[in-house]
């Protein structure tokens, strides 16, 4: 595949290359990609919520009682839907 990108996109992916983070401008790609794959399924976090669960998580593990992943983002989306009724 073969794609055209914009001059300022292409600076952005070159620097990332020069920063020795990433060995190719197709490293670049990817990570985009995938970054942009999990905000499309897992949502972005509204100012203050990533703080908020964070700390949810560090008082659950003070308090013994862990969530695995699935169940604390069950549970984030429930609160979100919650929070856009209200």
């Amino acid at each position: 595949m073969n794609l055209s990108l914009d001059p300022k996109l292409q600076k952005l992916i070159e620097e990332r290359v020069k920063s020795g983070r990433y060995a190719t401008a197709e490293d670049v790609v990817a990570a985009a990609l995938l970054t942009l794959d999990q905000q499309e399924r897992f949502g972005d976090f509204v100012p203050g919520e990533l703080d908020e669960l964070l700390a949810e998580g560090e008082q659950s593990i003070k308090e013994d009682r862990t969530l695995d992943g699935e169940e604390a983002f069950r549970l984030r989306k429930t609160r979100r839907a919650s929070k856009k009724n209200s």
